[in-house]
This record gives C-alpha cells, sequence and structure tokens, in this order.
C-alpha cells in the first residue's frame, strides 16, 4: 500500500502528454471522459498527466478499448 507521502511525490512527478491513440470503429462516448480528447478520422490526439509518456499512451489506448466493449 501507498503512503501518503508516496502519493504527494508521485503527484509531484507528473507530466502532461499528448500522445496519439487509433479510435476504434464504431467508437461512441460513453460516460465520464478523464483526458481532453481532439478526434480527426481515425486518430486521436488525447491529452494524459502522467509519471511517463509510456504510460499516458498505455491509459489513452485502455480508455477507447474499453469504452468501446
Amino acid at each position: 500500500m501507498n503512503t501518503i507521502e508516496q502519493i504527494i511525490n508521485r503527484i509531484k512527478r507528473l507530466e502532461q502528454f499528448v500522445v496519439r491513440v487509433s479510435v476504434p470503429e464504431g467508437f461512441a462516448f460513453s460516460g465520464a471522459v478523464p483526458f481532453d480528447i481532439e478526434i480527426a478520422g481515425s486518430t486521436a490526439m488525447v491529452t494524459v498527466w502522467a509519471a511517463s509518456k509510456a504510460e499516458a499512451q498505455r491509459r489513452a489506448e485502455e480508455f477507447f478499448n474499453d469504452t468501446n466493449s
């Protein structure tokens, strides 16, 4: 379990990343959207706060995959 200090340190290290994600065919928003998203054709530019670019990419892809199911 994370301590309060660990959580605060993680928050302090977060950066804003803009990542590209392919939009699944038939995608439709359902519920809250946790990111700033701009969709052009089949590509989304997603602004994500994360500790790394890899984490930002993973979180954006998970959002689109989970929302589409």
